[in-house]
């Protein structure tokens, strides 16, 4: 079942600037993913509360190694890096199979945010 392949990343920010900076920087991320990114990318949605000052994104991949490979691809970017000036990351979710070449990726990033895991899916469907 590709589904229960699937990892689902949720990422919770605090915007360090204006929504606007954000809403561009994310832009110009959202649209290099979209046509040059990795083809395990199956969704990418980031959302932006201006009253709050808070952003999230929702991302879906196809596998582990999905996941992985956008992140390597994407930290070479000059597009990522002025995405990351206008945030500041508050906590990840992850949901689907984690696996320890994640874990390595992670801890490599010197990433110090809570990090939730939710590794097995239960029940659901895709159409």
């Amino acid at each position: 079942m590709p589904l229960a392949k699937h990892i689902v990343n949720l990422n919770e920010y605090d915007l360090t600037g204006t929504p606007e900076a954000f809403t561009d920087a994310i832009t110009a991320l959202a649209t290099k993913t979209e046509a040059e990114g990795h083809r395990g990318v199956l969704r990418y949605s980031f959302y932006v509360d201006e009253q709050a000052g808070t952003a999230a994104a929702n991302i879906v991949y196809a596998d582990a190694d999905a996941w992985i490979d956008h992140h390597k691809m994407v930290y070479d970017w000059p597009e990522m890096p002025a995405f990351q000036a206008t945030v500041k990351l508050r906590r990840i979710t992850f949901l689907g199979p984690f696996n320890q070449a994640m874990q390595d990726w992670l801890d490599g990033a010197n990433i110090a945010v809570p990090i939730t895991r939710i590794d097995h899916l239960a029940a659901g469907f895709e159409r």
